[in-house]
């Protein structure tokens, strides 16, 4: 289904004190990399939330999350040099800076660098979604739920299983890992802004999916800065975004632990589509890593669809 906007969406930013995963409707694994694997271990913690290794030293993330000591496979790195804010290069009703920044780390974690997508994301791509933290319960909570007509005021009442008007949630519970999960975009071209600045997104919807999608997932909080891939259309995986915020496509406010919680079947996830901002960051990241990037990102030029 396409993303509808109603009067009230609720979009919130992915960060807190601690880390949660993304949810996986599924299961409560996925906490190893995939046999296919875009670079789960590209994925690192940073001030409660997460952060992306692009090579070189170079780290990208959210510009909430900030910059600071980031770990990559129980490593610990500390910031080396100036910490760069992405803009939004003057588009007309954007903000001047976006909520990304880019920052180098003082020492190589031996990890390979990332493509970044050339090609914007298009409604229908498949993708794989890798975000660190908390785990979700193993079994869905149910909840009748009246909106109110203002802000935070959805009255949620918890009953004892589906039913007419009743909403299913996962609710989070405890322990953190590392976790990937996949979804597909649900729109694209998208100016999001959940307070931190205007961000050109896509945005993926908790379908539940779980035979035609088994790993079907959901940002929630602390997956600010994670990773999402997309194969082009060699079959190489390419990143394409970075998680940034949450929203409900019906506008539910007041969740019960919300944002670490999913409402199944209508939570959204907005990603910002580093496509629109490849340029830009290729032109902060200096050599060997622009020229890597971009040579392997011409492959890109060429990418898959979902049929």
């Amino acid at each position: 289904m396409s993303l509808h906007y109603s009067v009230k969406i609720l979009v919130s930013l992915l960060l807190a004190s601690n880390v949660y995963a993304v949810q996986v409707i599924g299961t409560t694994g996925n906490t190893t990399a995939p046999v296919d694997d875009p670079g789960f271990a590209n994925i690192g913690t940073l001030n409660g939330a997460s952060a992306i290794y692009l090579g070189d030293r170079w780290v990208l993330t959210a510009s909430h999350v900030g910059s600071g000591s980031v770990i990559f496979g129980g490593t610990t790195y500390t910031v080396s040099g100036p910490v760069t804010q992405l803009t939004n290069m003057g588009t007309p009703g954007m903000t001047s800076q976006t909520d990304m920044i880019l920052f180098q780390i003082n020492a190589d974690p031996g990890l390979p660098s990332l493509t970044i997508s050339p090609g914007a994301a298009a409604p229908g791509d498949d993708l794989m979604m890798i975000g660190n933290g908390t785990n979700r319960n193993s079994f869905r909570s149910f909840y009748s739920v009246v909106q109110g007509p203002g802000v935070n005021d959805d009255v949620w009442t918890a009953v004892g299983g589906p039913g007419a008007g009743v909403q299913e949630l996962f609710l989070p519970s405890s322990g953190n890992a590392v976790r990937w999960g996949t979804n597909d975009v649900d729109s694209a071209g998208l100016n999001v802004n959940a307070g931190s600045g205007s961000v050109r997104s896509f945005a993926t919807v908790f379908d539940d999916d779980p035979t035609g999608r088994p790993n079907e997932a959901q940002g929630v909080l602390g997956d600010s800065g994670s990773g999402v891939f997309r194969k082009d259309g060699l079959g190489n995986w390419q990143l394409l975004g970075m998680t940034h915020a949450i929203g409900s496509v019906s506008g539910y406010d007041n969740i019960p632990a919300s944002p670490a919680s999913s409402v199944i079947g209508d939570s959204a996830t907005f990603v910002a589509d580093l496509s629109f901002y490849r340029t830009q960051i290729l032109t902060v990241i200096p050599e060997p890593g622009s020229a890597t990037l971009a040579a392997a990102g011409l492959l890109g030029l060429l990418r898959r669809r979902r049929a």
